[in-house]
């Protein structure tokens, strides 16, 4: 991706603008083919492509634009992080508040280890230097990539225990058949799989 000299203000109102949509769309739920259209779409837009265009040296550049800055960072932008956050107008929780919701009030986030792609952290029980593990967050669609720095852990015969934490959203409830995979997967990597319910 080339680093395209948009002005601040216009990134703010094209990532306003694109976050707005993406929330009344349900973005997070929607198949390849709707947010293909919806690329498309945002585009020809004059409030979103009509904006970049100068800056981004033509229609062509507006779609990867788009879909590999502001839309790559948006469910980590829904839970408060990175450079996008600020323009999120429906929040989804935060990751501290996944963790207490899926391991209970008496862990909390070590200092420091908060990492992206994926979303995740080392958790310690309060009050113990000595029970610690990694905590990683995302969507089932994603489930490889959080995933992959376990497998990449045991490798290396690192010790700290995987808690992979999946979100099990409302509207789009996760299968029977896509948590036995998981059941499988949690034995054979030897990682604990739980489940964060979201509205």
């Amino acid at each position: 991706m080339s680093d395209y000299n948009i002005p601040p203000d216009v990134e703010a109102a094209v990532v306003t603008q694109l976050y707005a949509q993406a929330a009344e769309l349900d973005w997070t739920h929607l198949n390849s083919t709707d947010r293909t259209r919806w690329y498309q779409s945002w585009t020809k837009d004059p409030e979103i492509g009509g904006r970049l265009i100068g800056f981004v040296g033509g229609t062509e550049n507006i779609r990867p634009w788009l879909k590999d800055c502001p839309m790559k960072e948006y469910e980590r932008a829904r839970r408060g992080e990175g450079k996008y956050s600020a323009f999120i107008t429906r929040h989804a929780a935060t990751l501290e508040e996944v963790v207490a919701k899926t391991m209970g009030a008496d862990w909390e986030i070590v200092e420091g280890t908060r990492a992206v792609k994926p979303l995740r952290v080392r958790i310690r029980r309060t009050g113990s230097e000595d029970d610690e593990r990694h905590f990683v967050l995302g969507e089932e669609p994603q489930l490889k990539h959080l995933l992959w720095p376990a497998v990449i852990d045991r490798s290396r015969g690192e010790s700290y225990p995987w808690v992979v934490c999946v979100v099990d959203p409302f509207a789009a409830p996760l299968t029977v058949e896509q948590k036995s995979l998981h059941r499988r997967l949690e034995n054979f990597l030897g990682v604990r799989v739980v489940y964060f319910s979201e509205i």
